[in-house]
């Protein structure tokens, strides 16, 4: 019998019929290709230990100057800090409440864990947290299951329940008069809704069940990370702050405000993102203008300091109202030393130090005014880039924001687009993206220190995380195509366009995340199904090769490897290491679980499908040479034989009947050492197939052969 050798075209198109891709592959699911044939992709195993909360909406690797790798985690609920196997929380504190507000302020229901909390004004809402310390036992439940941190289920302005380990044997109220109550900021949305909701405008509104006339758009709480030396900074998106974490003071400190550190001046108050420019400027894109609101401070009774001390203390007559990090302008004193614009220290509600430039002789003689500068007025500009500072003598400041002649912080506003999505540093730029068009911000050296230019006002971009570089070239995902950008901006031809875009999740686009994996040429995109709310399927862009794949995982982050040895990414509450192992890595030392892969065939004929073929043999051609050596290893090749195209190999009605229509299926297994394997099959079209489902199974596909003759002319 003669043997007709299969071979296929690399990649997978789904936007033609499957007969009109003759030659190639129509399906498949967690497989790539190297050097053009198909293969299993890498397992993965679980890198952390503990579990985090919410959805992981960003992974941020980097190295301390001593070497350690540390990586920046944020998700909808929470911010961390992973360090090897652990997870530190570092999540910013919102408000913290002591004595009396918190005074006995635990109240216990009898058999029952659940506490009631009494904090008038907490600020909380429904899945906040909040940490206790202090506590005293109360109702039987313990002081070590109180002071913990716990889930907040809301109730009312003035009162929360938490859920304890424990117990209560009595309803009890107490705690005793020594409660710290740390609020965390509160949590963020992980699924985006728009549109006209019930109970968002005023009551009556309408008749009854009618949609509000206010439109709703809740927006995924995103989070943007870069490093300063040692230390992590982050923002929150969807108009929030920018926070910073010190890293010398230990994974039990917690981040702050960047406006709260010394030095600060003039720092957003809004931003959607920020990272830092090769230049060293730290830049938020689409933030709070630059206000400086001037107000006159009250009277000054005296200004002392200590001989020798540049520290000077002022006292004012009536209570001033500042707070520490606060800046003032000092203005009329005597001697000179005492003059000046200056970041103070609150030390009672009537007096406040600073620090002057060097140390003056006396106390002020003449005590003069002072004006409070206050730069968090600035309203929210979604097209405006601002950067902080950068000292040509120290470097990077990324805390001092206010324009000045003797400085390069500064600001400029794209002029075409509604908002700024998203930015990426390249080789010689950094890119922005509105909705509509892509950027380059360009750093001169010059006192203008950047340029703003326009590249291409046709294009668009799915989300903040839908693009990434490799190799000094961009990939990204738009709303209806993928680009590329090497100096000038190209659509990408695409074989799976209509396949993503047809079967997307346009309300949870900002959830699309792009990444590379350098050691197999792909770039990667992770996004939600129509169907889905989560990040449930993947794209591969296999730029050496120019092909396409796709598969479904569920993954909402992605790192590169490069300081991590093996790519990193995130879901259901644990890190993995990608492309470790061969099978799907259970979290908490569970086994491991199997990975279900497959490549299929768009369907084959012969001569233009005039004749009919009969198949009786395969001798088939696959690699199990990376497969665990402890398993054995092996897949089940399929051949799906139809007299019709329109046969596909499953369908099923609109009513989910399904439908056979004329398809014949015979499968056979191949292990290691299979030489040949029997199958009959007699059609017009033939597909083919190789699917796994074994533990320590990894394969690549060869050039499989079939015994395959014409049949006769039928149908």
């Amino acid at each position: 019998m003669p043997l007709t050798k299969l071979k296929f075209l690399p990649g997978i198109n789904r936007d033609r019929s499957n007969l009109a891709s003759m030659g190639g592959w129509y399906d498949g699911d967690k497989i790539r290709f190297r050097e053009g044939y198909p293969e299993k992709i890498g397992g993965w195993t679980v890198a952390t230990i503990d579990r985090y909360a919410g959805e992981a909406v960003k992974l941020f690797v980097y190295s301390t100057f001593s070497g350690v790798e540390l990586a920046g985690l944020a998700t909808s609920q929470k911010i961390y800090i992973r360090a090897g196997t652990a997870l530190y929380d570092i999540t910013p504190i919102r408000a913290t409440f002591t004595s009396t507000a918190t005074d006995n302020c635990f109240t216990t229901v009898l058999n029952s864990g659940v506490v009631t909390v009494a904090i008038t004004g907490h600020g909380a809402t429904d899945g906040d947290f909040v940490t206790f310390s202090g506590a005293t036992a109360v109702g039987g439940i313990t002081a070590a299951q109180l002071n913990q941190n716990f889930e907040i289920t809301y109730i009312n302005a003035n009162s929360f329940s938490i859920s304890t380990a424990g117990t209560a044997t009595s309803a009890a109220t107490g705690g005793g008069t020594g409660i710290t109550a740390a609020f965390e900021i509160n949590i963020g949305p992980d699924v985006a809704a728009q549109g006209y909701g019930w109970g968002t405008s005023t009551w009556s509104r309408g008749t009854w069940g009618s949609g509000s006339t206010v439109p709703v758009d809740i927006q995924i709480r995103l989070s943007f990370m870069d490093n300063f030396n040692d230390d992590l900074i982050f923002n929150l998106s969807d108009e929030g702050p920018i926070y910073y974490w010190d890293f010398s003071a230990g994974f039990s400190t917690r981040a702050v405000l960047l406006s709260s550190i010394s030095g600060a001046i003039a720092v957003p108050a809004k931003t959607e993102q920020i990272f830092f420019a090769p230049s060293g400027h730290l830049l938020a894109l689409g933030c709070s203008e630059y206000s400086e609101v001037r107000t006159a401070g009250e009277t000054i009774n005296s200004i002392t300091r200590v001989p020798g001390n540049r520290v000077a203390t002022v006292t004012t007559a009536t209570g001033h109202g500042l707070e520490t990090g606060d800046y003032v302008t000092m203005s009329g004193q005597q001697p000179k030393d005492y003059l000046g614009d200056y970041q103070i220290t609150v030390t009672s509600g009537t007096t406040f130090t600073y620090t002057m430039l060097s140390a003056p002789a006396s106390d002020a003689t003449t005590v003069g005014t002072y004006v409070y500068n206050d730069y968090s007025q600035g309203i929210f500009d979604p097209l405006l880039v601002r950067w902080a500072d950068v000292n040509a003598d120290i470097g990077p400041k990324p805390e001092y924001w206010k324009p000045e002649i003797a400085n390069s912080a500064g600001f400029l506003r794209i002029q075409e687009g509604s908002k700024i999505i998203t930015g990426l540093n390249t080789r010689q730029e950094t890119l922005v993206w509105t909705e509509s068009t892509l950027n380059t911000l360009q750093f001169l050296g010059t006192a203008e220190v950047f340029k703003l230019q326009l590249l291409s006002n046709s294009t668009s971009i799915m989300g903040p995380n839908a693009v990434v570089e490799v190799n000094n070239i961009t990939y990204w995902m738009g709303t209806d195509n993928f680009f590329q950008y090497d100096g000038r901006v190209n659509v990408l031809k695409c074989s799976l366009l209509r396949y993503v875009f047809e079967d997307i999740n346009r309300s949870q686009s900002s959830l699309v995340y792009a990444g590379s994996n350098k050691e197999f040429n792909e770039v990667i995109w992770f996004y939600c199904s129509a169907e889905s709310s989560v990040n449930n399927r993947y794209i591969i862009y296999n730029y050496r090769d120019k092909i396409w794949y796709y598969g479904q995982l569920n993954r909402t982050v992605w790192v590169d490897a490069g300081l991590n040895e093996f790519p990193l990414a995130a879901n259901g509450g644990y890190i993995y290491n990608q492309e470790r192992g061969v099978d799907d890595g259970q979290p908490l030392g569970a086994d491991a679980l199997p990975i279900t892969a497959y490549i299929e065939s768009a369907f084959v004929d012969i001569d233009e499908g005039e004749n009919f073929m009969l198949t009786k043999r395969a001798i088939p051609d696959v690699d199990f040479t990376a497969s665990d050596p402890s398993c054995t290893p092996e897949v089940d090749m399929s051949l799906a034989v139809t007299k019709f195209p329109g046969a596909a190999t499953s369908v099923s009605s609109v009513d989910g009947v399904s439908l056979t229509r004329n398809v014949v299926t015979t499968t056979g297994v191949i292990s290691q050492y299979t030489n040949q394997v029997f199958l009959r099959a007699r059609g017009r079209q033939v597909s083919f197939k190789i699917a796994s489902n074994t533990l320590g199974t990894q394969w690549q596909l060869g050039d499989t052969r079939l015994d395959v003759k014409p049949d006769g002319l039928r149908g």
